[in-house]
């Protein structure tokens, strides 16, 4: 079949390379490196069971720990409930600022975080229905530093810590101790 001149601009599924680094249900990763000038945005499809991601075997186990970005980030959570679009189908946890002020929600919710702001952890406690998570951040490259310093040392062994963006573009993922053996990447063909 003849290539068409705008396909390139439809994306659907995740580039096997990309995926074959993940344990979840990820539907897309754009960025600038995908398409020139474009922010970085992660869509995920999160089911009732975390599909092994960080390991785990149900949800609550894991965190994302506290960390920032260099430019804004949007987190959306949406329910897929056409009759009920603000029940999420899930209770989500997120600590925001440097005192960890704990917020807990389960409606369809967009959580504002400007640049520079501590935030996380980020943990799912329980779903009950899938529901939709989009990540937006206002750059063209993710960019995010790690804030180990905000949690107990029993805390850190169950919460997964990214390093990018800011002392190297080089990503170095912390991998949580209470997940076990970090999954080794699939070779790419």
């Amino acid at each position: 079949m003849e290539k068409r001149k705008y396909e390139h601009l439809f994306i659907s599924g995740v580039d096997p390379e990309i995926q074959a680094q993940r344990t979840y249900a990820a539907i897309a990763f754009i960025n600038g490196k995908t398409f020139e000038g474009f922010n970085d945005y992660n869509i995920y499809w999160v089911g009732d069971r975390p599909y092994g991601a960080y390991g785990t075997k149900k949800w609550g186990e894991i965190s994302h720990g506290p960390h920032t970005h260099k430019y804004p980030e949007l987190l959306i959570h949406l329910g897929t409930d056409p009759d009920h679009p603000f029940d999420l189908g899930a209770e989500i946890e997120m600590c925001m600022g440097e005192e960890m002020e704990k917020y807990t929600f389960n409606r369809s919710t967009v959580i504002c975080i400007p640049p520079n702001f501590v935030h996380a952890p980020w943990r799912i406690l329980k779903v009950t229905r899938p529901f939709l998570m989009i990540e937006i951040n206002q750059s063209t490259i993710r960019t995010e530093k790690s804030r180990k310093d905000l949690v107990s040392p029993e805390d850190l062994k169950r919460m997964l810590f990214v390093d990018v963006g800011y002392d190297s573009d080089e990503m170095i993922v912390h991998w949580p101790e209470a997940a076990g053996p970090r999954p080794q990447k699939k070779p790419s063909k």
